[in-house]
């Protein structure tokens, strides 16, 4: 099965320039988590390649549909061009001519995606990923989705992203994770949405595991 986060990293990734030392480095991350900290989040078909200055690299863009926008990424994306790092190992990324869902950054005026941003064609996504971007995402922002390590002592609401190893990622192909109660001291609670899609893939995946050697 595709992965669930395209071209996005693995944990703490390093990466180096021969000739110069630029660090790239990015945590895995949940779809949704990319959906709630992104400037922008839109389906993109990528026209061409354009002009860069040796460190940046264009992509000659046209906007197809928005699912988050600020104003400022809104004007930034009018000009038809999205900008990336013209190296991979600084974390940048080729595109080519086909439908990209992107949930980028405004870098200056520009808006910009990388390795560490989500960038994967459209007809590639889950139909639950794509509702999720469309209206879904939105409802979990409250929520973060945090690896399994990284939750001790975590504060804020939280659901534990515990199938983001492994062959299929359940929780990240057909699941968001969302406010669902309060606790007796007020604090809010989140959890895994379950679907029938999800509840299939949870039990496809825990008979895998009872079968690994």
């Amino acid at each position: 099965m595709a992965s669930s986060t395209g071209l996005v990293l693995g944990v703490l990734t390093l990466c180096f320039i021969i000739g110069e030392v630029e660090l790239c480095s990015c945590f895995y991350s949940h779809p949704q988590e990319h959906y709630c900290v992104a400037d922008f989040v839109a389906v993109v078909r990528v026209k061409s390649q354009g002009k860069g200055d040796g460190s940046i690299t264009a992509y000659h863009i046209k906007v197809k549909k928005e699912f988050k926008m600020t104003e400022k990424a809104r004007h930034a994306l009018s000009q038809g061009l999205i900008w990336t790092s013209s190296h991979e190992a600084a974390c940048g990324v080729t595109l080519h001519p086909t439908r990209y869902l992107i949930a980028g950054r405004i870098r200056g005026e520009k808006p910009f995606v990388s390795l560490c941003h989500f960038v994967q064609e459209w007809p590639k996504l889950s139909p639950k990923q794509k509702k999720g971007f469309r209206k879904l995402y939105q409802q979990g922002c409250r929520c973060r989705v945090r690896m399994p390590s990284f939750v001790k002592n975590h504060r804020e609401p939280y659901c534990a992203w515990e199938t983001f190893r492994g062959k299929t990622d359940c929780q990240g192909l057909y699941s968001l994770c969302v406010p669902t109660a309060h606790t007796s001291n007020g604090t809010e609670e989140c959890s895994w949405v379950s679907t029938a899609q999800y509840r299939r893939c949870m039990k496809e995946r825990k008979y895998e595991r009872e079968m690994e050697p």
